[in-house]
């Protein structure tokens, strides 16, 4: 069989049913990396550990998911697609049995690490799946599918994390993949055919090239996971690890250009539509994972949601996403793929700008419609882009594409948050400064006000100096909560102004023209 299945060639229901498996195997890995996020607290306590350190578990499966991404091309030229994926995903099952069986915060940072590694080989594979499984005509269709897996995963992921901690315990966040998992590999080992690996590639080896990723990668995500907390270039270690990262990224660009054979080939970035469709994955990184993070601080930072209710608003987006499907299909199918783009983005782009406009009562039903377009925009983006991204390159060089097209949507995410984290401390400090000196106590309004709430707190206390202190405490939690809400404010009208900026893109979007 060749790479790519021919039009005239019928797809097998073997096929079928080991893209689907993949498919499976690849949502469980996304569903890893947020699906602990909500329960860190009582894994922690759990293995005796605090909060801080409980926070690695997370930290450590996302730098080494990272650093695997944009190694997986490589490696499925080398032992095959199917034979990469089935043993990533017996691996991936196997360490998620040695963390759910962990014994200390040391044990289950080792085996999140493993866990991680083998979940970055899994993504860029169905990707690169879809052009060696199918043939063109059915390639879109496939896409979407694919889009809806990689993006709903993070929208539930917190949510049922949550719900499986609370209602069983954290462990089975971990056992929860050994059934999916076992039945995935040996789907994808015995069903999906693709040719044979080719051992001499692993002869030429580029070792420097993969250490290079490794600390280029590993340390970007420490210094963006961990720069607000350390202030940024107040501390020593993130300067010394933002000096580490620059170095090794000029190292690593060296080295992958005069290698005769890079462990990533950099050569795909002529290609325009590539280049640009990695921008734009960039972007959607940055507004599905910020745009998400974001709308968590403010609902459990200024509406005091707990994480049930946090839960019901974050899964919009994914419900909207699942209905909207036929819709974009039918865009696509009429529209083409630019047009399609270009609605998405105006979509998107409008939803956040309507998110700019929130109040302290803002609710569930105040945040319907925007997360609701936000979930039909992902659609409307996500497929087009892949599609401009890989449909224009040759067969052979889609499996290395691939895994640089993942890695985009990864750091645009990853530098999306440490942005917005910044943000959210500079600007709301900026804006509690002015609350301040417009709540001066000398004016007679902000006399009426502290008045008032020291009258609501002298029912409670008998004397006066207390229920004056309390008014007081009540203004400042109040100054507090309005000053966070204008900063998700600014930042929500920020993420809009990208999105507008990155419509102005489209005119150097080149149609996708039928691959060579």
């Amino acid at each position: 069989m060749t790479q790519v299945a021919t039009n005239r060639e019928a797809i097998s229901l073997g096929t079928w049913i080991g893209f689907f498996s993949m498919a499976g195997g690849t949502f469980m890995a996304v569903l890893d990396t947020q699906i602990v996020a909500s329960s860190l607290a009582e894994i922690g306590a759990s293995l005796g550990s605090t909060i801080d350190e409980a926070s690695w578990i997370q930290t450590a499966y996302i730098i080494a998911e990272v650093i695997m991404i944009p190694l997986a091309g490589w490696l499925s030229r080398s032992l095959s697609l199917k034979y990469l994926y089935a043993l990533a995903c017996i691996l991936f099952t196997l360490f998620s049995i040695c963390c759910a069986l962990a014994w200390s915060i040391e044990s289950i940072m080792v085996f999140r690490i493993f866990q991680g590694l083998f979940a970055g080989a899994m993504i860029p594979l169905l990707y690169q799946a879809i052009y060696a499984l199918f043939p063109r005509e059915r390639q879109a269709n496939v896409t979407l599918f694919v889009v809806l897996i990689i993006a709903i995963a993070p929208t539930i992921g917190p949510t049922l994390g949550g719900w499986i901690t609370q209602t069983y315990s954290w462990r089975w966040l971990f056992l929860l993949n050994v059934f999916p998992g076992l039945i995935v590999s040996t789907s994808v080992f015995y069903l999906v055919k693709c040719p044979p690996p080719n051992f001499s590639l692993l002869k030429k080896f580029d070792y420097q090239g993969i250490i290079l990723i490794a600390i280029f990668l590993g340390c970007l995500e420490y210094v963006l996971g961990e720069g607000t907390e350390n202030d940024w270039f107040e501390s020593r270690l993130i300067v010394t690890l933002s000096f580490i990262v620059v170095t090794s990224a000029g190292l690593l660009l060296w080295r992958e250009l005069t290698c005769r054979h890079p462990v990533i080939d950099l050569r795909a970035f002529r290609d325009r539509n590539f280049a640009t469709g990695c921008l734009f994955n960039f972007i959607m990184g940055l507004g599905l994972f910020g745009s998400g993070y974001l709308m968590t601080v403010f609902l459990s930072s200024v509406r005091d949601y707990n994480s049930l209710e946090i839960g019901k608003v974050m899964m919009v987006p994914g419900l909207a996403m699942m209905i909207s499907l036929p819709v974009v299909r039918l865009f696509r199918t009429r529209l083409g793929v630019r047009t399609t783009l270009a609605i998405g983005l105006i979509l998107f782009g409008v939803s956040l700008s309507i998110n700019a406009f929130m109040t302290a009562e803002t609710g569930f039903d105040q945040l319907l419609l925007p997360q609701a377009m936000r979930g039909f925009a992902m659609m409307m983006c996500m497929s087009p882009i892949t599609e401009l991204a890989l449909g224009r390159l040759p067969t052979e060089a889609v499996a290395n594409a691939s895994s640089l097209y993942s890695l985009m949507r990864y750091l645009g995410g990853g530098i999306g948050i440490a942005v917005i984290n910044t943000l959210v401390e500079m600007r709301s400090s900026l804006h509690h400064q002015r609350l301040v000196e417009v709540l001066n106590p000398a004016r007679y309004a902000t006399s009426d006000i502290i008045t008032s709430f020291s009258s609501s707190v002298a029912g409670q206390t008998t004397d006066l100096v207390q229920a004056l202190e309390g008014g007081l405490q009540l203004l400042s939690i109040l100054v507090e909560r309005e000053s966070l809400l204008m900063t998700c404010n600014d930042i929500w009208l920020m993420i809009a102004c990208l999105f507008a900026i990155s419509f102005m893109l489209m005119p150097t979007v080149q149609k996708v023209a039928p691959r060579s």
